[in-house]
């Protein structure tokens, strides 16, 4: 496990046998000299055929020759100085390229049969990876400085364009002497850029030999049995052992001590280290109480606790690996530790960092003093108990971790070995088996995510448990103790991972908080009200989530046996560019690319933003042009950044036309509706028949135009319902628009009067009443019409309002007023009366409903409700 370059060259040795290559590297020496020789025959033969040319088209577009027959004889081609042009070639490369070219070739020559010796140590196939890396970096530093040579050979063989076919005039001896120059060196340089790809083809065959081999030497190491486990010569002399093993320990220490040159820099470092710690300690401590502050009434919901957790881990956690660090880094830095000395600090501290680790990892999640702070279902028994044991397990593998690596550094007979590495194996187990058979004894909380996976959990952690136990007592203590080491440090990197998953949600959940510092900050600061915070909950989260399993891969393949070296090639691979086939795919630029897409569109919504605020508004545009101008900036600025991203990616922007017929044939068939839409929503924009603030009625919904998008337009109602209609409906139905041209709007007041009203009087009330409005216009002036009725005098009174909002309260307005003017002038307005007619079967029926009533009965009688002979007459008020 983690261990540094100076520790990892000293890992015992393990028989293996090295495995032949399968490829050989071609010869690149002759591919140079083949290369110069059809230099040379292109050449001489100017005239019989065209030269080679880096532009395949321009070649296939070259005139054909004729017969044999009529063609002149061939002149003798021009002698160009292969040594001057190999010398520029060179020159412009920075670097001798055949040299280059034979120096790759013996180096993985060398490295190759270094591989092939019966006996690696895992300390020489690391070396032998190192080599192959930084040859790695040679061939494509050779490769980017080749790269701006060649292009200019080959483009300057492009602007001389074919050589004169065979029976027309031959071009000018300078002009045939400087095409074959440039032949000859585009050759040449074509040759060195062909000799990296192999290069690096055979390293890459290399380092998976050297994997292979490594792979094959820790199956061994693992599956290994160790003889005499129980004998009894195995542990008599234990006793004997323990004590010469703490005295060799001893005796390094102290001559490391006797040896240092300036001790009082180390007390120095020291105390530096130890006041590190207690300033570290006390912030921390006032940190935690910070983020684990509750003042409001009940438990903290439990996204609260999952976003303080890795802040308190972090702050429990680097009071101690601060210092560590620290203490072990100047003392490297000041070369004052020897290997055997740097191999004991580094073990000692790694069992340090590990044991406070964890406890602050499981002392976090469960909580044992503070229940309300809690991320596990455990009561405060369960609780405790758990942590106990854990820290017991994280000290015990810390401890025995530390004297195994102690024991091998003292060169201590295999016994103490095995007396270290079998008890232990076995105490692990048993402390796992004790945390498996805990009950938690507490009821799942409201808000905590389902943990029906630590159950199925369970049963691996069991099978693990087994095989720790079964192959300790088989005698394979390295297979014990491997799978001991991923049950408690993989473990406890996916407990960590699966903490900071619930972090996570708890941030993410956070942002739609306003009693949150991010959510506050989201609010006053950028302006995002609730909904569209919580809208960016899902993104934010899964590239949180992401960024998280990304990051903790590597740990836990650390743990397994892989290198950093190996590690950051696959990463490298998967984010920089990997071939699928013939397509190259590249995370990094896909990233890139949408990284490009969102500051294009940022940009294209700044100048919007911009071009509303400076130029649209103070111009005194009304709001409808206003804001169609800006919707199609919006579409603009949407479709350029969409370009610039998929430039970026690569994509051959003339590859849209292909896109473009594809496209025309789904649209055929399914997607004419879509862009039947869409094309009218951009006449809705241009012709601007209906526009942002707008009143209208459309498909028997009246309101008011709030957003016209690219598929359908948003209407608003009075009862503040939004409503959906497809463009389409617009361009094709008849809509009426009341604010097409204005906003002004026609009131019409219909009232009735008797027949015994004066009606000029009438028609001059309601005039005035009109005049006397200040929302009334004056032009077109209020006018009154009057018409007869059967029963009434019907007048209609029509005035028109600059504002179409102040519609509905003026015209009640009006009719208040009209009602208290007629009133003063006693004016009356008929109403309906009812008029109830008598006679003596009414009577007889009244009579009889009466008696029932009276005798307590509750029949219903012969009536219905109502008297017959009842009929309703309207009258007309006098």
């Amino acid at each position: 496990m983690f261990t540094p370059s100076i520790v990892k060259r000293r890992l015992r040795e393990l028989p293996v046998r090295g495995q032949p290559m399968i490829d050989r590297f071609g010869d690149i020496a002759r591919t140079l000299v083949a290369v110069l020789l059809l230099g040379m025959a292109g050449a001489a033969a100017q005239t019989a055929q065209s030269p080679t040319s880096p532009n395949p088209a321009a070649a296939s577009q070259a005139p054909s020759v004729p017969t044999a027959a009529a063609q002149p004889a061939a002149p003798a081609g021009p002698k160009i100085n292969i040594a001057e042009i190999t010398a520029r070639a060179n020159r412009d490369v920075g670097v001798n390229i055949e040299t280059a070219i034979k120096g790759w070739q013996h180096e993985l020559d060398r490295l190759e049969s270094a591989l092939q010796k019966p006996r690696l140590r895992y300390s020489e196939l690391n070396e032998r990876r190192d080599e192959l890396q930084r040859l790695r970096a040679e061939i494509d530093d050779f490769s980017k400085r080749l790269g701006p040579p060649l292009a200019a050979a080959k483009d300057q063989v492009a602007l001389l364009g074919p050589a004169p076919a065979a029976g027309q005039p031959p071009e000018p001896e300078q002009a045939a002497l400087n095409r074959a120059e440039l032949n000859y060196l585009f050759g040449l340089l074509s040759a060195g850029q062909a000799a990296a790809p192999s290069a690096n083809l055979r390293i890459d065959q290399l380092i998976n030999t050297i994997q292979d081999i490594r792979r094959k030497n820790f199956t061994t190491s693992l599956f290994q049995p160790v003889p005499g486990i129980y004998s009894y010569q195995t542990w008599a002399k234990l006793p004997d052992y323990v004590p010469s093993a703490t005295n060799r320990i001893r005796g390094i220490v102290t001559d490391w001590w006797d040896n240092v040159r300036d001790q009082d820099e180390i007390l120095l470092i020291a105390f530096e280290a130890l006041l590190l710690w207690v300033v570290l300690t006390l912030a921390a401590w006032h940190g935690v109480r910070r983020l684990r502050r509750w003042r409001h009434e009940g438990e903290p919901p439990f996204w609260r606790r999952a976003s303080s957790a890795a802040g308190v881990i972090l702050l429990r956690i680097l009071p101690v690996v601060a210092p560590i660090i620290f203490l072990y880094g100047m003392i490297a830095e000041a070369h004052a530790l020897p290997e055997r000395v740097d191999w004991i600090f580094y073990s000692t501290a790694q069992s340090i960092i590990i044991i406070f680790a964890v406890n602050a990892l499981v002392t976090t999640v469960f909580a044992p003093r503070s229940s309300q702070w809690r991320l596990m279902p455990a009561s405060d028994r369960a609780a405790a108990r758990i942590c106990g044991l854990v820290l017991t397990l994280a000290i015990v593998y810390g401890v025995t971790t530390l004297i195994y690596v102690v024991t091998r550094l003292a060169q201590a007979p295999f016994a103490l070995t095995v007396a270290v590495a079998f008890p232990s194996s076995l105490l692990l187990a048993g402390i796992v088996v004790a945390i498996l058979l805990t009950r938690l004894d507490a009821r799942h909380p409201d808000g905590m995510p389902s943990l029906r996976w630590l159950t199925a959990l369970r049963i691996p952690i069991w099978i693990t448990v087994a095989a720790i136990v079964v192959c300790a007592l088989g005698g394979y203590l390295a297979l014990s103790r491997f799978l001991a080491q991923q049950l408690i440090v993989t473990g406890s990197i996916l407990a960590l991972v699966y903490l900071l998953m619930l972090w996570v949600d708890g941030f993410v959940q956070g942002l739609g908080d306003d009693s949150t510092a991010t959510g506050r900050w989201l609010k006053k600061r950028a302006g995002l009200e609730k909904q569209r915070r919580e809208q960016l909950v899902l993104p934010i989260g899964l590239f949180l989530k992401f960024a998280v399993v990304v990051l903790s891969v590597p740990l836990i393949l650390l743990q397994w046996g892989y290198r950093w070296p190996d590690i950051y090639d696959w990463y490298s691979q998967l984010f920089f560019g990997f071939r699928v086939g013939n397509t190259q795919i590249s995370v990094a630029v896909l990233l890139a690319s949408i990284i490009v897409f969102g500051l294009a569109y940022g940009a294209a919504r700044l100048f919007q933003s911009w071009l509303d605020a400076r130029i649209l508004k103070p111009a005194g545009i009304s709001g409808g042009v206003r804001d169609s101008i800006r919707i199609g900036v919006g579409y603009i600025g949407i479709v350029i950044a969409a370009l610039a991203a998929l430039s970026y990616a690569g994509f051959n922007l003339s590859n849209l036309a292909i896109l473009a017929g594809a496209f025309s044939v789904g649209i055929g068939f399914g997607l004419q509706t879509v862009v039947n839409n869409f094309v009218s929503g951009l006449i809705l924009l241009a012709e601007r028949p209906v526009k942002v603030g707008d009143l209208v009625v459309v498909g028997g919904e009246e309101g008011y135009v709030r957003k016209i998008s690219v598929r359908s337009t948003e209407v608003e109602t009075s009862e503040r319902a939004r409503v959906l209609i497809p463009n389409s409906y617009f361009i094709t139905e008849k809509v009426k628009n009341w604010t097409l041209r204005d906003n002004t709007r026609r009131i019409v007041i219909p009232i009735s009067v008797g027949y015994g009203c004066d009606a000029r009087k009438v028609r001059a009330t309601l005039l005035k009443v009109a005049q006397d409005n200040p929302n009334v216009m004056t032009m077109p002036a209020p006018s009154v019409d009057f018409d007869f009725g059967a029963d009434t005098l019907n007048f209609k009174l029509y005035v028109f309002v600059d504002d179409l909002d102040k519609g509905g309260s003026t015209s009640t307005e009006l009719r208040f007023a009209i009602l208290d003017a007629f009133n003063e002038s006693g004016i009356a307005m008929p109403f309906q009366q009812k008029q109830a007619e008598v006679t003596s079967q009414n009577l007889d029926w009244l009579r009889e409903a009466a008696a029932e009533y009276m005798s307590g009965s509750k029949g219903t009688g012969s009536g219905n409700g109502k008297a017959p002979g009842t009929r309703k007459q309207a009258s007309p008020a006098a």
